[in-house]
């Protein structure tokens, strides 16, 4: 008999990284390694799990920006010259890894991965939403959304009318991709503050993702922690994080993808081969950057690596999610021994964990999956909305405060490093609600105008950019891009005020931020 339920619940996003006014864009590599390392390898995943008739039930949240990217023309055009280069540098390592058997094995493994891959990408046309829209309406994943380009909402709260455009138009791009409304929502960063959940209402959204600390310091304290969810005075409901299975992913000295036998991260081929035999692999300004073709474990804490052994990192796949399965059953016998209603663990992580930072996590999770179908399991696999239906009697509490940032706050997002970025934000913030007050009834360049300065704040409000600034990564890129679009909407602001719109330049923001088509400056306005 079930006693209760586990909900693994993936976020995946991306920041808006369309470039192409840049030839060989970096940062677009980020999005396509996402496609090659998690995406579509989830994709083979689930379409396995089906084919086995394997009864799961996962969540996922999509962000708008992601979702956009994977169905623009340009982006899948670029993706697939990526993918065929990939596939060309295995080939090459085929021959050079001739009279090594063990790399020539793993030269032979990443060829044959790889046009799995493209035969998976080719079998959806292109477009990898077609995939999950497919996973979304047989059941078996729930699709949630996000706000529209992934702000840090409690740090717009100044301005109510930004946090509600950014919630407006996530919602709404969701409903024009899916076909549906979304149930639930993927706060950015897990960020919430007082009164979010009353906006999260009026857009008819039933439930978000927290961290534990705003469970665990709701007011009334919850009588099951993070056991069982929460429904805010709004009536919104509220599934937070369950540490203890967090820790045996996310840790460092503790988590599962830090065992010796799965694949390093950190060597790759880009950064070890002479530049005249890597060149056509790698940024086409000579920039080494990785191609996803590493041939080392991690094998311990030393500098000297052995080569991957595919066979073994398996066997430990299998280990560490029967071991996962066995303590999440471990964990729903001991709370289903002094609570009224049927516990959930809900376990919340980044998708790009899992085949990106973790090559194996697909496959951790395919063993996990299949695990939890045995019968010797007390759990079953369940969303949220689907939890909520056969428990709708919910505690009501005010959550607490909180990010899943370093210390549960929201220190990560602003601090010394990238605080000036909110005086630039809130200023145009301000701005766009007076145009929206303003113009109620534009002529048709003024409305695009309006529309595109939408476009720019939303993608400079964009939490990524603090977030990369303050581990000091890409930072001048990150800077760089909330700085161009801050200035774009400043040019537009001032070419709508003063009726001077230069159309040459507004067709060109449009082409190069065309994200949400259908946006309305009008969700600025003062109600």
């Amino acid at each position: 008999m079930k006693k209760g339920y586990v909900s693994i619940i993936l976020h995946s996003h991306m920041p808006f990284i369309r470039h192409p006014d840049v030839n060989d864009s970096i940062e677009e590599r980020w999005l396509f390694e996402a496609m090659n390392e998690c995406y579509i390898p989830l994709i083979i995943m689930f379409d396995g799990l089906l084919r086995d008739k394997i009864n799961f039930k996962i969540t996922m949240s999509i962000t708008p920006t992601l979702m956009t990217m994977l169905q623009d023309n340009y982006i899948n055009g670029r993706y697939k010259q990526y993918l065929n280069n990939c596939i060309e540098l295995t080939e090459k390592e085929l021959v050079r890894t001739k009279g090594n058997e063990a790399l020539f094995k793993l030269a032979r493994f990443y060829n044959e991965r790889l046009n799995s891959l493209k035969e998976t990408y080719n079998y959806y046309d292109g477009d990898l939403m077609n995939a999950f829209k497919k996973f979304d309406k047989l059941g078996v994943l729930e699709i949630i959304t996000c706000a529209a380009t992934h702000a840090f909402l409690p740090l717009l709260a100044v301005n109510r009318e930004a946090i509600r455009a950014q919630l407006a138009t996530g919602i709404e791009s969701y409903i024009e991709t899916m076909g549906h409304a979304p149930d639930g929502i993927w706060l950015p960063e897990c960020a919430y503050t007082y009164s979010l959940d009353a906006i999260l209402k009026e857009y008819g959204i039933k439930y978000f993702i927290a961290e534990s600390k705003a469970l665990m310091y709701a007011s009334p304290k919850p009588k099951y922690g993070t056991a069982a969810p929460i429904v805010t005075p709004s009536g919104v409901c509220v599934f937070g994080r369950d540490m203890d299975s967090s820790y045996q992913v996310w840790s460092d000295f503790m988590g599962y993808p830090g065992d010796a036998n799965y694949r390093e991260f950190y060597r790759d081929l880009g950064y070890e081969l002479p530049m005249d035999y890597i060149a056509p692999y790698i940024n086409s300004g000579g920039i080494r950057l990785d191609t996803g073709v590493k041939y080392y474990k991690i094998t311990g804490k030393t500098e000297s690596k052995e080569y991957y052994d595919r066979e073994n990192a398996m066997e430990r796949v299998k280990n560490h999610a029967s071991h996962f399965a066995g303590c999440r059953n471990e964990q729903i016998n001991r709370y289903s021994g002094y609570m009224d209603k049927s516990p959930i663990i809900t376990c919340p992580y980044d998708t790009e964990l899992f085949g990106h930072w973790w090559f194996e996590g697909p496959d951790f999770l395919d063993a996990f999956i299949r695990k939890s179908a045995e019968e010797w399991t007390c759990y079953e696999l369940t969303t949220p909305t689907e939890y909520l239906m056969k428990n709708p009697i919910v505690q009501c509490a005010v959550p607490n405060p909180s990010s899943w940032g370093e210390n549960g706050d929201f220190s990560v997002w602003i601090n010394s490093s990238n605080q000036w970025i909110y005086k630039d934000l809130h200023r145009c913030e301000k701005k766009m609600v007076r145009l929206a007050n303003t113009y109620n009834k534009p002529n048709e360049l003024k409305k695009r105008a309006l529309n595109q300065a939408v476009r720019e704040l939303m993608l400079a409000e964009a939490s990524d950019w603090p977030f990369i600034i303050k581990n000091n990564t890409t930072s001048l890129y990150a800077t760089r891009r909330i700085n161009t679009h801050i200035d774009r909407f400043n040019r537009l602001y001032d070419d709508i005020t003063k009726d001077t719109i230069d159309s040459k330049n507004l067709a060109k923001y449009e082409e190069l931020d065309n994200i949400f088509p259908n946006i309305n400056y009008k969700l600025y306005k003062t109600n």
